[in-house]
């Protein structure tokens, strides 16, 4: 970039400078979307490889074949990943507050009814 001082001294720019910020802008955004494709990519291949588990170990981790699906069938540069952890997180949420609905309902104190003020 070419930078010329003035007499008052403001710096004025040449007229290349612009196309260079713009150049450099574009290239910036080109490769963090490659970065970001290949990214996506490598998860896709992730998430093949946990097709392969049977129901049983995809159940322990919180997914279903379902998930693994829905994941795989968004665009190929978006990041596949991360509607599996939303559907786990969800799950786990789900499960945890049935243990609980069923622990009250038992009369069982659970770790955070000893801090409720009576």
């Amino acid at each position: 970039m070419e930078v010329s001082m003035s007499y008052i001294g403001e710096v004025r720019r040449t007229a290349f400078s612009s196309f260079g910020a713009a150049a450099s802008a574009a290239l910036v955004v080109v490769a963090s979307g490659t970065v970001q494709f290949l990214k996506a990519f490598g998860r896709r291949r992730l998430i093949a490889q946990l097709g392969e588990f049977d129901d049983h170990m995809l159940r322990d981790i919180g997914l279903t074949r379902a998930d693994l699906r829905d994941a795989s069938s968004g665009p190929l540069w978006k990041d596949p990943t991360s509607v599996l952890v939303v559907r786990a997180v969800e799950r786990r949420a789900g499960r945890r507050l049935i243990a609980r609905e069923t622990q009250r309902e038992a009369g069982v104190k659970g770790r955070n009814d000893y801090l409720a003020c009576e």
